[in-house]
């Protein structure tokens, strides 16, 4: 039996844990390039990365900054990678105000919005900045005010035309709302990734979801490993996790709790039939819970249910009020 302290080791170690599978590592070379090109030519080379949450944006972020870090020169800070995540009530001036706090500005919060703009443009040369990521960028749509969308498409287009860096936008499938609203930083932005969740029908795709439960399986380390050839299982897994690596890495951290809990020696069907409805879904009992017996054996994306998507029409109307 694990003591704590090598419980929570474990669960830290998985909760940590990059699996590179294909689109992913496809993804993180597109990022990649984008800096080299603009380090290289000093041209830019931008990308809108779109994918639903927790199928990894912030992780190929941090990946990008981990290998091309800050470094504190005599006289100023080298920022190769410029990382910033959109506030949760965004607005031009709380935008500008993150990267001036990223870029190691004292007075972020000082002068208008041209002010700040212009400061950013300086501190992007002075700190040597090659590629800026913006993510989370639905945040405008879904929290912003009604003219959100316009006023940052323009000041994007504004400032990576200025800035000449390359530039990534990474969110929610809606973020297209932003480029909507701009026809030339729609154009700027054509260069698309996608990076899905796995797709079962997908034979590739399923044998690479298969693989990262299996990766997670094995970094867990119980004695017996979870059967992946028994009947209906990748489905069932596939059912309650919707292909998305967040939900995948919770449903085996819930299961393999419960497991220890019960000195099982593996992760089994009881296991996960509990750890579905503790640590993903709540209300996924019975029917609704796919390693459940009377599951009703259909995606759990209808309203009200787990993996429901709202339209991004049905979020606008949603909003209330508007914020200046």
């Amino acid at each position: 039996m694990l003591d704590q302290t090598d419980l929570n080791q474990t669960w830290a170690t998985v909760s940590r844990l990059i699996v590179k599978h294909p689109s992913f590592n496809k993804a993180y070379q597109a990022l990649r390039d984008a800096y080299l090109f603009n380090r290289q030519t000093g041209l830019s080379k931008n990308y809108w990365l779109v994918g639903p949450s927790g199928t990894g944006k912030t992780t190929l972020m941090d990946m990008l900054v981990k290998e091309f870090p800050p470094v504190e020169l005599d006289d100023r800070r080298s920022i190769p990678v410029l990382a910033i995540n959109i506030p949760a009530l965004p607005t031009i001036k709380n935008l500008a105000e993150e990267i001036l706090v990223q870029l190691g500005d004292p007075l972020f919060h000082r002068g208008s919005a041209i002010d700040k703009t212009i400061r950013i443009l300086h501190l992007i040369k002075v700190c040597e900045v090659k590629l800026i990521v913006f993510d989370e960028m639905q945040h405008f749509i879904d929290r912003g005010h009604k003219r959100a969308p316009a006023e940052v498409a323009d000041w994007l287009k504004t400032l990576i035309d200025r800035a000449q860096i390359s530039t990534v936008i990474m969110g929610l499938e809606r973020t297209q709302i932003i480029l909507d609203s701009n026809e030339q930083l729609r154009r700027r932005f054509c260069r698309r990734i996608d990076l899905r969740p796995f797709d079962l029908e997908c034979p590739n795709s399923r044998s690479h979801f298969l693989g990262v439960i299996k990766k997670i399986d094995t970094t867990l380390g119980l004695p017996t490993a979870l059967d992946l050839q028994q009947p209906g299982i990748a489905r069932q897994l596939h059912f309650a996790t919707n292909g998305i690596m967040d939900y995948m890495i919770k449903l085996m951290l819930g299961a393999y709790q419960i497991a220890l809990n019960d000195a099982s020696h593996g992760i089994d069907q009881t296991c996960l039939q509990a750890a579905f409805s503790e640590s993903i879904w709540v209300e996924g009992v019975g029917k609704l819970n796919p390693f459940h017996p009377d599951f009703f054996g259909e995606r759990l994306d209808q309203r009200g249910m787990v993996f429901f998507k709202a339209p991004a029409v049905e979020l606008a109307k949603a909003k209330k009020g508007e914020r200046l």
